[in-house]
């Protein structure tokens, strides 16, 4: 599958999650964009909404917190261009359905949060759209997953929901206890589905994100902060700042690196001591020719300078066709 003509399976896709981490200051806002893609993220998200569409006002404070982090569209357009200038993608979660209608047009790719993974009006839209999607699954569990998967695949068929419809595992908590994380999820939704699978981090370091790309995880969305005490605003303490979110993109490459091939095979640097390393069997005393060889007459020694080290266990109970001497080197063909 391709996020945007992005190959994952060639490489994981790191999404910096900014989030509401700007709190309404577009000078901020454009500063976490460079520095999410001087840190080598492949994305940056935001959130974009209308607060009234969401909060209800009765709700003051948290309606009156969010009012004073709303971007404007024009100011998001802005962003995708600057993204865009830096090579990343741009991505953001629509939090009421006019701003999804913005976003349609706007975005790279949407996400869905985990609190809108049951938000069908909002799902149905972008459904509607050629978007490639990206839902959290937090606060769901395997059988609702599989609903909803289902519910995707009959409005735009089981191929499209394959190739537009990307999975996060995800646990809603802010941060996440090491022991609620649960990432074997990221394992089960690999085998259990046919989609694309990630994983949108909310404990504190880097491990999670790397283990999840160990188990198989193609997508990584970690949140990104300018400062960890920017604000009182939760979301910075559990997010990484510039030096975590590169050492946590350089840890992910260097993962990458390792895993290497699904199979088993000698690698190239044990070609190189193999022979050295091996054993071959020698006379431990003079061998007379006729007879048999068995442990108390042979020895076992370091290096080989053969590569036929399977006639070690093909040695023992034959008989010996000529005489060998302490510490010769007996081969199987004599």
């Amino acid at each position: 599958m391709k996020l945007k003509n992005f190959n994952i399976k060639k490489k994981v896709f790191i999404i910096a999650e900014i989030g509401n981490n700007h709190e309404g200051n577009f000078t901020i806002a454009k500063k976490l964009v460079r520095q999410a893609a001087k840190a080598g993220a492949d994305a940056v998200k935001f959130q974009t909404f209308k607060t009234e569409n969401f909060i209800r006002k009765k709700d003051k404070m948290r309606f009156n917190q969010l009012k004073k982090f709303e971007l404007s569209f024009s100011q998001f357009q802005f962003l995708k261009k600057l993204a865009h200038q830096k090579k990343i993608k741009f991505i953001s979660t629509p939090l009421d359905l006019e701003s999804a209608d913005f976003l349609i047009k706007n975005a790279d790719m949407i996400k869905i949060a985990s609190s809108d993974n049951n938000f069908y009006p909002l799902i149905d839209k972008v459904l509607r759209s050629n978007q490639t999607m990206i839902i959290s699954t937090g606060m769901t569990n395997s059988l609702q997953i599989k609903s909803l998967i289902n519910y995707i695949a009959k409005i735009i068929g089981k191929n499209l929901t394959e190739k537009r419809i990307v999975l996060l595992h995800c646990v809603t908590s802010y941060p996440v206890e090491d022991k609620f994380a649960n990432l074997r999820s990221v394992e089960y939704l690999i085998k259990n589905s046919k989609l694309t699978i990630g994983y949108s981090d909310h404990t504190i370091g880097n491990e999670a994100c790397i283990a999840a790309v160990a188990m198989g995880a193609k997508v990584i969305e970690k949140h990104f902060t300018i400062n960890k005490k920017f604000s009182k605003f939760k979301d910075h303490a559990i997010s990484a700042d510039y030096l975590d979110f590169r050492n946590l993109v350089n840890g992910i490459r260097k993962v990458e690196i390792q895993l290497g091939k699904f199979n088993k095979k000698i690698q190239q640097p044990e070609k190189k001591l193999i022979k050295q390393v091996r054993r071959a069997v020698y006379a431990d005393r003079r061998i007379i020719s006729g007879e048999k060889i068995s442990l108390k007459n042979i020895k076992f020694l370091r290096p080989a300078f053969t590569s036929n080290f399977d006639n070690l266990k093909k040695v023992l109970g034959r008989k010996t066709k000529k005489t060998f001497y302490k510490n010769q080197r007996i081969n199987i063909d004599n």
